[in-house]
C-alpha cells in the first residue's frame, strides 16, 4: 500500500489547477496511432507552463507504441460497448486519486488547439465558483475541413460534447456516472451528463471560444458544406436509444431523474430527427461574437 502523502492537492477554491496540474482522460478503441498521436500531440502542445498529465485508456485493444509515450497507460481486458464510457470513468477516478484537477476529457478522434489550457484557466479566473466549465467547439469533417456556424444548444450550454467538459473538485460527485449510466446511453452520454450536472445543482460557467476541434462523423456534417455522405458515417439511431429507455433503471444505477428520451430534440412531422441537434446536426447558419457564456 502506497503512504499516504502529507501534501494536500486540495488548493482553496477559486484555484485555476492544482499542484500536480490537470489531467485529460482519451479513451480509445482502435483509432490508428495517427490519430492518436495528433490526439496526444495537442496535449503536449498546450500554450504556457501549467502541468497536464494525458490518462490514455485502452478499451480492450491496447497500443504497444503507447508504451513510449509520456502518458498514463491504463487498458482493460475487454471492450465494453458503451462508447468509451467505463474507460472515460476509470481513467477519470485513477488521475482524481492521483491528486490531478481539474478533470478533462479528449476523445481520441478530437484534438485541442494550443490556447485550450490557457483559455480554460482565464474562464474560470472570471468564474471561480463555477463547478463545471464548458469550453467550446469547431466542428470539423475527418479530413479536417472546418464545419461553420455553432450549434444552437451549444451555444446555450444546453449541450456540452464531452471533450469540452473540464470538471473540478467540487463537480466530481457526476464523473462517476460516466461509468454507472446503462450502455445504451453511451451515444448520448454528454447530454446524460449534462442532465446529472442540472440535478446535482452544479455551477456551469462557459466560453463559445472554439478551442477544441470535434471530429463530426455525420452526416449533418457532410451535408453542411455541401459534400457527399459517405457510407460510413457515424449517424445515431434516437428511436433505438428511446426504445431502450428505462426511467427506472437509470434512477437506480444513477440517482438521476432522466428525462432525455421522453422528449427527443428536433422530431419531424414524419418521425425524422431535423437537424437542431448534435444527435442529428447542429443549426450551423449561426456565427456568434466569442464570448463566456
Amino acid at each position: 500500500m502506497t503512504a499516504l502523502s502529507n501534501v494536500s492537492n486540495l488548493a482553496p477554491r477559486g484555484s485555476a489547477m492544482a499542484p500536480r496540474g490537470a489531467a485529460v482522460i482519451t479513451p480509445y478503441y482502435e483509432e490508428s496511432l495517427a490519430v492518436l498521436e495528433r490526439c496526444h500531440r495537442s496535449c503536449q502542445e498546450q500554450e504556457g507552463d501549467w502541468p497536464l498529465r494525458h490518462v490514455m485508456v485502452a478499451d480492450g485493444h491496447p497500443r504497444p507504441e503507447l508504451a513510449g509515450w509520456d502518458v498514463d497507460h491504463i487498458t482493460l481486458p475487454k471492450a465494453h460497448a458503451d462508447n468509451g464510457n467505463t474507460p472515460r470513468c476509470l481513467g477519470a477516478i485513477s488521475a482524481i486519486n492521483q491528486g490531478y484537477w481539474p478533470i478533462l476529457f479528449l476523445d481520441a478522434d478530437n484534438w485541442f488547439r494550443p490556447w485550450h489550457l490557457k483559455t480554460m484557466v482565464s474562464l474560470h479566473h472570471r468564474h471561480p465558483n463555477a463547478d463545471v466549465l464548458a469550453m467550446g467547439r469547431q466542428c470539423a469533417l475527418p479530413d479536417g475541413t472546418e464545419i461553420p456556424g455553432m450549434a444552437d444548444e451549444d451555444y446555450a450550454l444546453r449541450h456540452v460534447d464531452t471533450s469540452c467538459y473540464v470538471f473540478y473538485p467540487s463537480g466530481f460527485r457526476v464523473l462517476p456516472l460516466w461509468g454507472m449510466m446503462p450502455p445504451y446511453l453511451g451515444p448520448v452520454c454528454d447530454r446524460f451528463i449534462r442532465e446529472a450536472i442540472t440535478n446535482h445543482g452544479l455551477v456551469m460557467a462557459g466560453t463559445n471560444v472554439p478551442s477544441v476541434v470535434f471530429t463530426a462523423h455525420y452526416s449533418w456534417a457532410y451535408e453542411a458544406v455541401g459534400r457527399p455522405v459517405p457510407d460510413d458515417v457515424h449517424d445515431i439511431d434516437w428511436f433505438v436509444i428511446e426504445g431502450h429507455f428505462d426511467q427506472s433503471e437509470i434512477f437506480n444505477r444513477t440517482g438521476v431523474h432522466s428525462s432525455l428520451a421522453i422528449s427527443p430534440p428536433c422530431v419531424g412531422a414524419v418521425g425524422t430527427i431535423q437537424q437542431g441537434s448534435s444527435i442529428s446536426g447542429p443549426i450551423l447558419a449561426k456565427a456568434h461574437t466569442p464570448k463566456d457564456l
